[in-house]
């Protein structure tokens, strides 16, 4: 068994894989079960940016064909969320046992397991639907059948609920705690649970407790957000914490290659629409230069994404054909394809001088999403009044963003509303590793996904604009909404006799 400690530093909770402590070791005092917990959080998300390229709002070639039960992906997330299940289970099965201690401290140990437990199951409910739905300690080579996703997402809220309900976890941490499960993070996880199985009033709910405590709010500068500066910020509920000194990961490996990358996430035209300001139908022939393409857009692309003419540590990218910089497209397997490249949770000034040790912790729920939660789930409620509004037009009206606003006029009814709220989503959220979750829960898929997958602005020999193509062409079909189990759990595990439909 693996586990982990916490290190003392400033950036708050770090975990880092120590040597095996045995079984013998574990719950006599607190610090025995403080680390078993920690070992839950090791099985967090990280680079959670890389997800979007099953999307329709990135690209990376071999993720560009839909996905199939051998996918390493589809083992390896499903292996990382049982992993920390299992370890969440022994901690509930055995905290009791520890007889040393401060008591409060056990009880919210207990719950950060248990929220942790609740976080895993709602990521694989989402990924897979129906799926192994163990509660006591087990092994890896126990054959558990299936469990129905209604039930599991059941058990899911009632767990929260009780947590919550109980006081559990605390309003926030100091020192080394900070990054650890607060009660804003498991209000914050139920509105997303709820929201993603269609429980709107769950969601409503659990969303609006978390604006109203008054806890959190919006981090002025949306670009800072995912740098340095904006870590455990007051928007931030929940993330997975890192240090570059402990555990850590290498964010220029994704994005352009003049910075050392091999732009492993390459944004696509699909997403440049959707931060387009000018209310007109996009026309390419509108553009006499391919700059005039990146005129009047909504401030978080620039933000999001590099494209030809943005700086780029001390130079300027430009990926245009010919350009002759490292960035040109199509050059060499580390340039772009399309033309585009990743800029969140890229901190140059930072990160430069090392980047292999970057250690910019990766958000998995801030204020922003909840705001856009508790927008949706009045809507899908038919609640339409100005609170609506106020969550949309919060978001977008932060701080270095400050774009138009909307009202019962420009959006007067549920349908207009839900559509800016999807669009909202993807503007906000992206590379954050949720879209798939939305693309999913929304089945819009097959909508958004089939065709011919087009990048940059460019110009030809004859002055004409064009969008940069690779050849790609994606396709999509309605069972792709949920991932299929994986071919080596179906093989192994006698319990489960076939895979979701169409797999």
């Amino acid at each position: 068994m693996c586990t982990v400690v916490i290190l003392g530093c400033d950036n708050g909770l770090n975990i880092a894989p120590t040597d095996s402590v045995t079984q013998d070791f574990y719950w006599n005092r607190v610090v025995d079960a403080e680390q078993a917990v920690n070992g839950v959080y090791s099985h967090m998300d990280g680079r959670t940016m890389t997800l979007d390229n099953r999307t329709d709002i990135a690209f990376q070639l071999y993720a560009s064909s839909p996905i199939v039960p051998s996918d390493g992906i589809v083992s390896s997330t499903w292996n990382r969320y049982y992993s920390g299940i299992r370890k969440a289970n022994d901690v509930v099965a055995n905290i009791d046992q520890v007889e040393v201690g401060n008591l409060e401290v056990l009880e919210r140990l207990e719950a950060e397991a248990r929220f942790l437990r609740a976080y895993y199951y709602t990521q694989l409910t989402s990924l897979y639907g129906d799926v192994p739905f163990p509660l006591e300690p087990s092994e890896i080579s126990d054959h558990l059948p299936r469990t129905d996703r209604s039930e599991i997402v059941d058990f899911i809220i009632s767990e929260l609920n009780s947590i919550i309900s109980a006081n559990a976890l605390p309003v926030s941490y100091s020192g080394s705690n900070v990054g650890r499960a607060t009660n804003g993070a498991a209000e914050s996880l139920l509105a997303r649970v709820a929201l993603r199985n269609e429980r709107w009033q769950i969601a409503r709910d659990a969303a609006l407790s978390v604006i109203n405590s008054g806890v959190y709010e919006l981090y002025p500068s949306y670009e800072a957000l995912f740098h340095y500066e904006g870590q455990n910020s007051s928007e931030v509920i929940f993330d997975r914490q890192y240090s570059s000194s402990g555990t850590n990961y290498n964010a220029f490996s994704l994005s352009a290659s003049s910075i050392g990358g091999g732009s492993g996430v390459e944004p696509v035209h699909d997403l440049y629409l959707l931060y387009r300001l000018d209310d007109t139908e996009y026309n390419i022939e509108d553009f006499n230069d391919p700059s005039e393409a990146y005129e009047n857009l909504d401030p978080r692309w620039g933000y999001s994404v590099f494209y030809t003419g943005q700086p780029i540590g001390n130079s300027i990218y430009d990926s245009s054909p010919n350009s002759g910089t490292p960035d040109q497209v199509g050059v060499t397997e580390t340039t772009t394809e399309l033309g585009y490249n990743l800029k969140k949770y890229i901190d140059y000034e930072n990160d430069s001088s090392s980047p292999s040790t970057g250690s910019i912790n990766m958000i998995h729920i801030r204020y922003a999403d909840v705001l856009l939660m508790y927008a949706e789930a009045k809507v899908m409620l038919n609640e339409i009044d100005q609170s609506v509004y106020d969550a949309i037009n919060e978001v977008r009206q932060r701080p270095t963003v400050e774009v138009y606003t909307i009202d019962e006029t420009t959006h007067p009814d549920a349908a207009s509303l839900m559509q800016f709220i999807m669009d909202e989503r993807a503007r906000e959220l992206a590379f954050e590793g949720l879209r798939i979750f939305d693309m999913f829960r929304w089945g819009i898929g097959t909508e958004v996904m089939p065709g011919t997958v087009y990048g940059a602005h460019y110009q030809n020999s004859a002055g004409e604009i064009y969008l940069m193509t690779a050849g790609y062409s994606r396709s999509f079909n309605e069972q792709n909404h949920l991932w299929p189990l994986p071919q080596d759990e179906i093989n192994a595990n006698s319990s489960i006799s076939g895979n979701n439909p169409g797999y």
